[in-house]
């Protein structure tokens, strides 16, 4: 019988060792997909992650904070990226492979990305009309700016939910985030020509397993170190570094929320600074210093998600409010280019300037009718009533008081200037209720506007503290608008001091 086995084993082996093979084979395959880190790369049977989460009631969202191709800084090489490099035919680069984007919400940005990848060589990028008196440092005006991102990327990123309530902007902020990296990634392996650019990862985790966070203790002294020696790296750097390796301390106790106040105003919020009678040259400086704010706008606003209701939550706060305030300054921009434009000359649109603007230009036309914003007086309003929502919710949610001092001043100093701007004193009435709520409220953590809170208490003081701003004298009213204007004024002359120092330097 043992022999009749054996032949029979002897006559098939050629069967039994195929099938052997295929079945081995099969078996690495599925092992070798399973055990892969990219959540993009076809998996067989599903990876682990998507099973066995029913039983997690609470559960925190991470993701993965790696090196996007986001926005550049002062120093950035001045080379092009794309100078020199060929694409494939229906292809794109050699190595990346656009067909898989074709019919997703991708493939506009692909196109995009092909349209632009030549953009340098097209068009001029000279200096002319150049204001040689206009005291700006050499080193600024002919600084590397991203052109090609300034089109492909987002230099209004809160216009899309300008209408929404901001309650609707926390809820979305974690899934707004995924698709920001998500489209990073694809510019970046573009760019590279190959698709190997380490993908987004997802991680959740119990809320009762996470460790418990210890207070940072880093002050001011150490603080400004670190971002005079960070400042010159591109900010989304900046922004990945700061994340993570500080974010994961306690968001009440310790020092911060007073790191995220200072990363945001003394290295991420950078100043535009006129040197041209051209307005082109100002308006491409300030759609960069936009596009540098949409990173830390997405990764911001998810982190408030679970931030909300903290010390550090009402710095984010702050922050966010502080972009929306900017991003509609840059809509007043975007009507001045669209003027621009329709008065330029032959040379001008032969100027890479001319067509980046030009690209941008068409680009927000559609989603502006949508929001229906066709005039810097629609944008002025809009973008007003989303900061006193945004105001709103952080007098709302910040904890023990904390800075709710400066949340009242910053809604009445909107409300007074909104109300200026429109003529409507009832909007400046509501202005005066808001000042007379500042001293009832207990002193919790800085209040970085009372100096000017002083000073007009004392002139409403003078004035017998009236509800109706009928009753303000037009000095009174002139008086306190001047005080609003130049409350600033020291901290920006600080400000522009040390970027000229650390990242504009003059030739000597």
């Amino acid at each position: 019988m043992l022999k009749g086995i054996s032949n029979i084993l002897f006559e098939n082996r050629f069967y039994i060792a195929f099938y052997f093979s295929v079945v081995s084979h099969i078996t690495i395959i599925i092992y070798s997909f399973n055990n892969s880190d990219s959540v993009y790369q076809r998996v067989l049977c599903g990876p682990s992650w998507i099973y066995a989460l029913e039983d997690e009631k609470q559960l925190s969202f991470e993701m993965s904070l790696g090196k996007n191709n986001g926005e550049s800084g002062a120093e950035s090489s001045t080379e092009d990226p794309n100078e020199g490099e060929e694409e494939g035919e229906g292809e794109g680069k050699e190595g990346f492979s656009k067909g898989k984007y074709k019919g997703s919400q991708w493939e506009e940005l692909v196109q995009n990305l092909e349209g632009t990848s030549n953009l340098r060589k097209q068009f001029r990028n000279d200096y002319d009309q150049i204001n040689e008196n206009s005291g700006v440092a050499d080193s600024y005006i002919k600084r590397h700016r991203d052109f090609e991102d300034i089109i492909i990327k987002d230099v209004l990123p809160t216009l899309k939910n300008i209408r929404d309530p901001f309650k609707v902007d926390i809820e979305s902020a974690e899934d707004n985030l995924f698709l920001h990296k998500e489209r990073n990634r694809i510019i970046e392996e573009f760019r590279k020509g190959e698709e190997s650019t380490q993908p987004i990862t997802m991680k959740l985790s119990k809320e009762g397993d996470l460790p418990p966070r210890s207070p940072l203790s880093m002050p001011k002294e150490d603080r400004t170190k670190y971002l005079d020696r960070t400042l010159k790296q591109k900010k989304e750097k900046q922004l990945d570094e700061f994340i993570s390796k500080f974010m994961g301390y306690d968001p009440n106790k310790g020092d911060l929320n007073l790191f995220v106040r200072d990363l945001y105003y003394e290295n991420l919020q950078r100043l535009a600074y006129p040197f041209s009678n051209d307005m082109s040259y100002f308006a491409i400086d300030y759609f960069q210093e936009n596009l540098n704010k949409e990173d830390f706008l997405r990764q911001m606003m998810a982190a408030l998600s679970s931030q909300l209701g903290t010390n550090t939550g009402t710095e984010i706060l702050f922050t966010i409010e502080n972009i929306y305030y900017i991003q509609g300054k840059a809509l007043e921009q975007y009507f001045r280019v669209r003027e621009y434009l329709k008065h330029s000359t032959p040379e001008q649109k032969q100027t890479l300037r001319y067509e980046t603007l030009r690209q941008v230009e068409a680009k927000y036309k559609k989603l502006l009718l949508e929001k229906k914003i066709t005039n810097v007086i629609e944008a002025e309003e809009a973008y007003a009533k989303k900061r006193l929502d945004i105001l709103d919710t952080l007098i709302k949610n910040t904890p023990n008081h904390y800075r709710e001092r400066d949340g009242l001043f910053e809604k009445a100093k909107l409300l007074w200037e909104f109300g200026q701007w429109k003529q409507d004193p009832e909007l400046q009435s509501d202005a005066l209720k808001y000042f007379y709520k500042i001293p009832k409220v207990p002193k919790n953590g800085d209040f970085l506007n009372q100096n000017a809170f002083d000073s007009i208490e004392l002139l409403l003081r003078e004035a017998g503290d009236p509800i109706d701003v009928s009753s303000l004298s037009e000095q009174t009213k002139n008086q306190i608008e001047y005080i609003l204007r130049t409350r600033l004024e020291e901290a920006m002359t600080k400000k522009k001091q040390r970027e000229d120092r650390l990242l504009w330097p003059k030739n000597k």
